[in-house]
């Protein structure tokens, strides 16, 4: 009799991103993939083929649907500097209300990005990259609106605000509070002259 899979593969790989974004990629077990995922090791096997192939797929869908999303959410505000704000604020507000402290899956991936195969490696660079041409947009938007001067270099401001954002992400796990965390949000809005 051929197998077939009784479960929803986008809620499995939902569940598997909390888990992942939960221990890393390396500290997370099969075991631990099969509890949170509410599989059995057979159906994770013959759906995924391997902890490497899953991670791929999850880390794949987050980029596609929740980077992706968010970024075009935010791109769509009239206001570009809003948008740069409303970012760090998002990811505040998450912080205080995710008990877990799970953090971003590509955020996290980044961290071990030296341990990780090359196809691992390419999904974070590009994320990273996505996020970069997010705020090298906005910046752009506010010379354009005259709410960021026009002096300010575009590609390194960009590159400092995804670096920010990246330890903002970071620190955002537990390590500083939400006031600590305001202070960093206005420290990267000082690297694009404002506050």
């Amino acid at each position: 009799m051929p197998w077939e899979k009784n479960f929803d593969i986008g809620e499995a790989l939902d569940s598997a991103a909390k888990v992942f974004s939960i221990k890393g990629f390396e500290a997370t077990s099969v075991a631990d993939l099969v509890k949170g995922m509410g599989i059995n090791r057979g159906s994770l096997y013959a759906t995924f083929g391997s902890k490497h192939s899953l991670f791929q797929a999850v880390l794949t869908r987050f980029v596609e649907q929740n980077q992706a999303l968010t970024l075009a959410r935010l791109e769509a505000m009239d206001d570009p500097v809003a948008a740069i704000t409303t970012l760090f604020d998002e990811v505040l507000t998450q912080s205080v209300s995710n008990q877990e402290k799970k953090g971003n899956l590509v955020i996290n991936t980044a961290l071990e990005f030296p341990n990780h195969e090359k196809d691992i490696q390419n999904i974070v660079t590009k994320a990273l990259r996505k996020l970069e041409a997010f705020f090298a947009g906005r910046v752009d938007a506010g010379k354009a609106t005259g709410h960021i001067s026009a002096k300010l270099d575009t590609e390194s401001a960009a590159k400092g605000l995804v670096a920010m954002t990246v330890g903002y992400r970071v620190l955002a796990r537990g390590a500083y509070d939400a006031s600590s965390l305001q202070q960093v949000k206005h420290t990267a809005l000082h690297l694009i002259g404002l506050n």
